[in-house]
């Protein structure tokens, strides 16, 4: 379904209570990135790695996961349309 020229998808707008849940959340991130840091020296190293992947997904993104497609006997994908009646 296409829109009229200057219609929008979403008349309403972003709901009222996004807004103040993302402000809220940004007041509290040092605290957490804060946190986080503490807990990379923690005993038990499944914690310790949890805020580490934490860490570094904030800080340096997450890593790309590359896929490969392919066909048949790895050769080409053959895409195909059916038209039915």
């Amino acid at each position: 379904m296409q829109f009229q020229k200057g219609q929008s998808g979403n008349p309403g707008g972003m709901p009222k209570g996004t807004a103040e849940l993302k402000e809220l959340a940004r007041a509290a991130s040092p605290k957490a990135i804060a946190k986080m840091i503490e807990l990379i020296g923690h005993e038990d190293a499944r914690v310790a790695l949890a805020a580490s992947e934490a860490v570094l997904s904030r800080g340096c993104g997450k890593p790309v996961q590359g896929v490969e497609v392919t066909g048949e006997g790895g050769g080409p994908v053959v895409f195909q349309t059916i038209y039915e009646k």
